[in-house]
């Protein structure tokens, strides 16, 4: 975590975007992981911390001492085949573009509808003058 704080400190960018997909990435406290010889909290604080200024954004899998949990029918943990899904049919408003927003949006919905409501995204941090655009949508 001390790693993530340093490498988002060091970046000189208007935006910066970091998707999670771990167990405890929105934790709110309480909960630490061994990283090294170094225990990380991973609390809101921290998150707020890393993610101070607009245009920081980060989308983690799960809140407070919530499992990421991983479906083999799916091919992927739950959180990551439903960020995918978003790419493809997250244009909430129809404008062609997929934001953060509509990202977060997506997998707030169907990943707890997916995991028994064991599981539920966290989003921190703001955005520039709007929301920050991820990818745009095809045309068919």
């Amino acid at each position: 975590m001390q790693e993530v704080a340093r490498i988002f400190s060091r970046i000189d960018s208007e935006r910066i975007v970091l998707i999670q997909d771990t167990c405890y990435s929105g934790a709110s406290g309480g909960r630490t992981i061994q990283t090294a010889s170094i225990r990380a909290s991973i609390s809101d604080a921290y998150l707020n911390r890393i993610t101070k200024g607009k245009g920081r954004v980060i989308i983690s899998a799960s809140s407070a001492n919530e499992v990421s949990m991983e479906k083999d029918s799916l091919g992927h943990g739950v959180f990551t085949y439903y960020m995918l899904e978003s790419l493809k049919q997250g244009d909430i408003d129809g404008d062609g573009f997929i934001t953060t927003g509509e990202i977060y949006r997506y997998v707030s919905d169907k990943v707890p509808a997916a995991t028994n409501r064991n599981q539920h995204p966290v989003k921190k941090g703001e955005e520039i003058e709007g929301e920050i655009i991820i990818g745009k949508t095809r045309k068919e």
